[in-house]
């Protein structure tokens, strides 16, 4: 897409958002980001540590193509114990969290067959959010995982200013045409995932080093597609998909993340 078009987008869709400031049940500031296009309604808070000094960075989140559901939320408060405030978006609007995988094929096919879909709502999001005082806008990391991770690199690709942007299990290839990354890349995938195969993996590296991007892969051995959630293991055998929980691989990827973000 080119620049011009891009940033036309961008301000149409904050042109109608805002950000506003509620009083959760501990009486301390609870900022909500809200915005609206084509028809639906996005929303996300700002989620803040229990204890912090001055500005702290942000960490936007981007859930698996379930929807925005109880497992992401979960890590937004593992994130918030470690200092980092959190934005958790919705990016198939209107709070949509769907159980199947026919259904979740649905709301994710638009975003992988127009990318700049996923890129302009990320950029919606994060411009809002930004108007926190509490943030750092200079120590903006976005992470996602399956689904939420391909969002995540394309907005690596878009060239976008960030931090840091992390993979968890998420697709590597795209058909979003790179503007040039300025930001460092976490990829984390299992090896034994049949969704994000050795051919993809290296299609990956080939175009990260033609690219001449700061990123890091790390691969775990006999970890398959959706290793980092718990209920994996119990959706696959439902559903007959290839995913499972693998404990040491999420452990360890946990591990990565933090080291990342530090």
């Amino acid at each position: 897409m080119k620049m011009g078009l891009f940033l036309l987008l961008l301000t149409s869709l904050v042109s109608c958002g805002h950000f506003s400031k509620t009083k959760n049940k501990e009486n301390s500031y609870s900022p909500i980001v809200r915005f609206s296009s084509e028809g639906k309604n996005f929303e996300a808070k700002v989620n803040l540590p229990k204890a912090f000094k001055d500005k702290i960075p942000l960490v936007v989140i981007i859930h698996e193509w379930w929807g925005r559901n109880e497992y992401v939320e979960t890590r937004s408060e593992m994130l918030n114990k470690e200092g980092y405030a959190t934005l958790v978006v919705d990016l198939f609007g209107d709070n949509k969290v769907v159980e199947t995988p026919t259904e979740a094929q649905t709301l994710a096919t638009p975003f992988y067959q127009k990318p700049e879909l996923g890129v302009n709502l990320l950029n919606t999001y994060i411009a809002l959010a930004k108007q926190d005082p509490h943030i750092d806008e200079n120590r903006i990391y976005v992470i996602g995982y399956c689904f939420g991770g391909t969002q995540a690199l394309n907005l690596a690709r878009s060239g976008a200013e960030l931090n840091g942007v992390v993979s968890f299990h998420g697709g590597l290839a795209t058909t979003l045409t790179s503007q040039g990354i300025k930001t460092k890349i976490l990829a984390i995938n299992g090896l034994a995932d049949p969704m994000v195969p050795g051919k993809e993996r290296a299609g990956f590296e080939k175009e990260m080093k033609s690219l001449k991007a700061n990123y890091k892969m790390v691969n775990y051995k006999g970890a398959t597609h959706a290793f980092t959630n718990p209920k994996a293991t119990e959706v696959g055998k439902k559903y007959n998909i290839p995913i499972s929980y693998d404990k040491k691989a999420d452990e360890a990827s946990w591990k990565e993340l933090l080291k990342f973000l530090k």
